[in-house]
């Protein structure tokens, strides 16, 4: 098995290197050494755009004007979207970005750059393999459709393409540490997706109603390190009232908190360093530990938060976008839901910051912040030229730092969405804390526990993770037999 350590490029590395030994590209047999993940913690970036690295050093390829076939499994809902291609530039920020990262791919290799939208892609896939047929040269697809290609022998490991340098700021690191298995990585994001930007869960609060109620400065204690479930809770329950007096919790009274269970529960779960997923050794194999007090303890206080009256709106739901109607009308102080719903809230009257994630408590290091399940980028085994494939990913993912991260960022989230200078620094600790939930027994693991036990209110978690312990090892063997296999 290859199991090279890599590098870990850190955020401040891109604001204080030049040309020194960043400038250093490596060569297409020293860029297979190099795409191992790294297994330990790394940032991706924040809102600051500098960005101090040279070009990959690349072939030069005329590829003859022919396509580039992207199949994008993302059909542009409500949760995020995916774009990979724009037709012309049309004065938006995000649009042009996305035209010019292309046409600047294209014109360094002659080639076109081609999407076809199909949320079937998975079974596009499968049968692509089949028939040995090789029209797609990138799969952007989800990362457990993704790992059920894995399972099927569909995907290439990255680690066989050459020039991609997985090690390198314009692939988001956690992605690749996280979804990385015996250090293998069969699929990844780069900074090409902006999925990236839209899937990530956060945390919105009503500023009108911080004042009114006499709540402390929210900005000041995520930056003392006391942002904490304990004072989300205090804050949520301070302003629930039964505004019509009826004695019951409805919606038309007033809450603390708008989500709906998926959202809500992998925010606060990854918020208090325990993210609803299997873990890894430091031979970065899975293993399955969530039956343990620290993991049970945090399940049972947020389970316990979540279905206190008033804490949370019950009319709030995955169909009403997590209560985004409540949440712009006032009706509650808190309103966690996806970066890409956030431009809805453009159109709010009150004004609002944004927050991360709540940590367990302030002995807790630092802030965790989920990445979601946006589109990963993968690659079918019957693509005939890998080094054509490397060659335009990569530059594809070089050339969104400098174009589609500056519109998301300044134009999207921060020119569009937050409404004061502090939300600056919210979202760089935001999104340089990123992780993902790895999908292996996602159903068990994660949906059961969001949907059907916190949300609801059920708190035998050991029960239930006895119940279910010997699947979840089942599908963990399966996994493991896979990409192990996939090596021999």
């Amino acid at each position: 098995m290859k199991k090279t350590a890599v590098s870990v490029f850190l955020l401040t590395a891109m604001l204080l290197v030049g040309c020194g030994e960043a400038a250093q590209n490596p060569t297409p047999a020293e860029t297979k050494a190099q795409n191992t993940p790294a297994t330990e913690a790394v940032t991706d970036e924040g809102a600051d755009n500098s960005f101090a690295y040279p070009r990959p050093d690349l072939p030069e390829m005329n590829l003859g004007g022919g396509d580039f076939v992207i199949l994008n499994a993302n059909t542009a809902e409500w949760m995020m979207t995916n774009v990979v291609t724009a037709a012309e530039e049309n004065g938006d920020a995000l649009n042009d970005a996305i035209y010019r990262r292309n046409r600047a791919v294209e014109e360094q290799f002659n080639v076109h750059i081609k999407e076809i939208v199909d949320s079937g892609a998975k079974g596009i896939a499968k049968k692509a393999v089949s028939a040995g047929d090789n029209a797609y040269d990138d799969l952007q697809i989800m990362k457990g459709d993704a790992l059920e290609l894995v399972l099927q022998n569909c995907l290439v490991d990255f680690a066989d393409i050459p020039y991609i340098q997985t090690n390198m700021p314009w692939w988001v690191q956690n992605s690749m540490r996280d979804m990385s298995i015996a250090n293998h990585v069969y699929y990844g994001v780069s900074k090409f997706d902006t999925s990236h930007y839209d899937s990530v869960r956060t945390l919105f609060f009503n500023k009108e109603m911080l004042t009114r109620y006499d709540l402390p400065d929210l900005y000041a204690l995520v930056n003392d390190g006391k942002w904490t479930i304990d004072r989300m809770r205090e804050m949520a329950l301070t302003v629930a009232q039964d505004l019509d007096g009826d004695g019951a919790w409805t919606d038309a009274d007033q809450y603390g908190y708008c989500s709906w269970s998926s959202v809500g529960c992998q925010a606060l779960m990854t918020g208090c360093d325990a993210s609803l997923s299997l873990h890894k050794d430091a031979d970065d194999m899975p293993y399955f530990d969530m039956n343990t007090t620290f993991y049970i303890e945090r399940l049972e206080a947020l389970t316990a938060m979540l279905n206190e009256q008033g804490f949370k709106n019950p009319g709030c739901k995955s169909e009403n976008h997590g209560g985004l109607d409540y949440f712009m009308a006032g009706n509650s102080l808190f309103y966690s839901e996806c970066m890409g719903n956030a431009q809805s809230l453009r159109q709010m009257e009150l004004d609002f910051g944004i927050l991360p994630s709540p940590k367990y408590n302030e002995a807790q290091e630092n802030y965790r912040n989920v990445g979601g399940n946006p589109m990963f980028h993968a690659i079918l085994i019957t693509v005939p030229d890998l080094d054509r494939i490397g060659a335009i990913l990569e530059a594809l993912a070089y050339e969104s730092m400098t174009t589609v991260k500056i519109a998301a960022y300044d134009e999207m989230l921060w020119g569009k969405v937050s409404r004061d200078n502090d939300s600056e620094d919210m979202l760089n600790i935001i999104y340089s804390t990123l992780s993902y939930d790895m999908p292996i027994a996602a159903t068990i693991v994660n949906g059961n526990i969001t949907d059907n036990y916190m949300w609801k209110n059920k708190t035998d978690f050991a029960s239930y993770f006895s119940k279910n312990e010997s699947k979840i090892q089942k599908e963990i063997d399966k996994t493991v037999d896979a990409y192990l296999s996939a090596q021999d």
